[in-house]
């Protein structure tokens, strides 16, 4: 019979069909922003430690994927001068190979069920969310790039 999990697993995989620009993601000029996959989008907040944590593995993710796909780091939920704020104080944790936005209004909840950050969420070439990880991960670990590759890359 059905279980919780399966019935949740059903809901994010009928939730995950949804495209990734179907959300109110912004730069941070707050100028609408559309995210293209393939992608790695992380969801992370200034005061989540281990989305702090994690930050430079998403960086070389970024520096993996190269040209085949984007990392982009959006905020859940805070201001552009709390970001920018933090990002001044921490500038090594940001770099060159992610795309730094911002989920103001929180409409990564509902687009991709979300229940917490760190949240991680692969996006495949044709936008399609194809899995959410919640949690940290070693996300620069070689066979968690291939992994990774494997599954939004066509």
């Amino acid at each position: 019979m059905f279980n919780r999990r399966t019935i949740l697993f059903g809901i994010f995989m009928y939730l995950s069909a949804l495209t990734a620009h179907a959300n109110g993601f912004t730069d941070l000029n707050d100028q609408p922003f559309e995210i293209k996959g393939p992608a790695v989008v992380n969801f992370w907040a200034t005061w989540c430690a281990p989305c702090i944590k994690e930050l430079p593995d998403l960086e070389k993710l970024g520096q993996k994927l190269g040209a085949e796909a984007t990392v982009y780091l959006v905020n859940f939920g805070e201001s552009t001068k709390t970001i920018e704020g933090f990002k001044s104080k921490k500038p090594d944790l940001f770099g060159d190979h992610t795309v730094l936005l911002k989920d103001a209004k929180m409409s990564g909840l509902k687009a991709y069920g979300l229940r917490g950050v760190p949240t991680t969420v692969l996006i495949n070439g044709s936008n399609e969310a194809v899995e959410s990880i919640q949690g940290m991960k070693e996300w620069g670990a070689d066979e968690v790039v291939s992994e990774i590759k494997a599954k939004i890359l066509p």
